[in-house]
C-alpha cells in the first residue's frame, strides 16, 4: 500500500458479491500492515460485504486474497483464526456466559495448554477483568464490546476486523474503545474498521479506503485522502475544515 510496509491484506482483481447481487467487480487493494485502517462510504457501498470475504463468510467469483502472503481460499478455517479476529456489529449474546467464557471462546481454533493466560492477558488489555465472572446479558454496551473484542485478541492473530464498532455506544465508550484499538496498532496490529463516523474515521486511522457502489473511490493515507472533493464524490455533501487544537489537525467535516 505504498507505505514500504509489508501488506496484511492483498485483494486482486476480486469479483465477487450475493448470489443475485455482485457487488464488486475486479476490485484491487491493499491494506498495509500495522495501520489503522477506515473502510469508509454510504450505504450499500460493500464495507461490511468486503470483511465477509476476508473471514470467508462470502467466497470470491474470482480474483484472489492474500492475508499475510497465504492465498485465503487454501487456508483451513481455524488457521485463518489464528490470524483474524473478527469484532461483529452489534454483537448481542442472549446466552448469560460469563465474560471470561466469552472472551476464552476465542481460544477455539487453537486450544494450547497457556490458554488461561492468553484468556487473562486479552481481558487486561481491554480492561475487563473485574468484569470476568459477570454474566454477558447484565454488562452495558461498551463492555460488551470490549468483551468482543477480547474474543478476537484471544484469537492470537494479528489482524481484527471490526464492523462498525462504536457505532451504538456513548460518546465516552466510543472514545474508550478507539483508544484501546489505536493502543493496538501501536502494539504492531492491523486494525481494519467500517466507519460511519467521518470524523472518527479521521481522529483515528492512518489509512483510509472510500467504496462507492462496490469501486474503490480513494484509498490512502488518511491525512492525504479526506478533502472536500471526495467527500462530494463520495457522498455528495459539501464540507468545511475546521481547526481541533487537541489533534492540532484540521478536520474536515460535512455541512449539515
Amino acid at each position: 500500500g505504498g507505505t514500504g510496509l509489508a501488506d496484511a491484506i492483498v485483494i486482486d482483481a476480486l469479483t465477487g458479491g450475493y448470489e443475485n447481487n455482485t457487488l464488486f467487480q475486479r476490485i484491487s487493494l491493499s491494506f498495509p500492515k500495522g495501520a489503522f485502517i477506515a473502510l469508509a462510504g454510504p450505504n450499500g457501498s460493500g464495507k461490511s460485504s468486503l470483511l465477509k470475504f476476508f473471514y470467508k463468510q462470502l467466497k470470491p467469483e474470482e480474483g484472489t486474497i492474500w492475508v499475510e502472503k497465504a492465498d485465503l481460499a487454501t487456508l483451513k478455517q481455524e488457521v485463518l483464526a489464528q490470524n483474524i479476529g473478527f469484532v461483529p456489529q452489534n454483537g448481542r449474546l442472549d446466552f448469560s456466559f460469563t465474560v471470561e467464557e466469552t472472551v476464552a471462546m476465542g481460544r477455539y481454533a487453537n486450544p494450547q495448554k497457556d490458554d488461561a493466560k492468553r484468556i487473562y492477558r486479552a481481558m487486561e488489555t481491554c480492561s475487563i477483568l473485574n468484569l470476568r465472572n459477570t454474566p454477558v446479558t447484565r454488562i452495558s454496551g461498551g463492555e460488551l464490546q470490549r468483551t468482543f473484542l477480547a474474543r478476537a485478541l484471544a484469537q492470537d492473530g494479528k489482524i481484527l476486523l471490526l464492523d462498525e464498532p462504536v457505532n451504538h455506544l456513548d460518546i465516552a465508550h466510543q472514545r474508550s474503545v478507539m483508544h484501546l484499538l489505536q493502543g493496538l496498532v501501536a502494539k504492531g496490529y492491523t486494525v481494519i474498521a467500517v466507519l460511519h463516523d467521518l470524523l472518527l474515521a479521521q481522529a483515528y486511522s492512518s489509512w483510509i479506503i472510500f467504496l462507492k457502489e462496490g469501486a474503490v473511490a480513494a484509498d490512502g493515507p488518511t491525512d492525504e485522502v479526506v478533502n472536500e472533493e471526495i467527500l462530494k464524490s463520495v457522498y455528495n455533501v459539501k464540507s468545511h475544515r475546521i481547526y481541533d487544537p487537541h489533534l492540532d489537525k484540521e478536520l474536515l467535516i460535512p455541512a449539515w
